[in-house]
């Protein structure tokens, strides 16, 4: 898509990002979809501004990725990690994701963070492809779960 800026994510922006969530997430989710995602959203922001990126097209939000540095959790140095990344339904497939993800990446890369990760649910394949065609694959990780009553 042409005409699309890649900046760091302002709370002014938020709302626009939470509409764009909104849309993504699972229809049937009811009343367990009033969560204050603006505050997540905030979050992420004040604790690292650099790593919440939107792109623009217009003035207007049509994809963002929300990413954080961790250092030395389980074995693991110093390394970046994608937290969220969703593009407008209508404008998917059009490159915004890519351009986000590599922009995220370089950002980590050019903070001399060589490995990057996240997290996908198995049976979602059209999120798994997209990871795999901006050069992500299977880490030594086992993800584990606790649920409790």
């Amino acid at each position: 898509m042409k005409d699309i800026t890649i900046r760091p994510m302002k709370e002014k922006d938020i709302d626009q990002a939470v509409e764009i969530h909104r849309k993504i997430i699972r229809h049937g989710l009811g009343q367990s979809m009033n969560y204050a995602i603006e505050d997540l959203f905030v979050s992420f922001i004040q604790k690292s501004p650099q790593t919440c990126i939107i792109a623009e097209n217009e003035n207007r939000v049509v994809g963002f990725i929300v990413g954080c540095i961790k250092e030395w959790g389980f074995g693991v140095e110093r390394s970046g990690w994608i937290e969220m990344i969703e593009v407008d339904p209508k404008l998917m497939g059009k490159g915004i994701g890519r351009t986000l993800g590599e922009a995220l990446i370089r950002y980590f890369g050019d903070n001399g963070i060589k490995e990057v990760y996240t997290t996908v649910k198995w049976d979602s394949g059209d999120l798994i492809s997209f990871f795999k065609s901006i050069g992500f694959d299977k880490s030594g990780f086992i993800n584990l779960a606790y649920k409790s009553d």
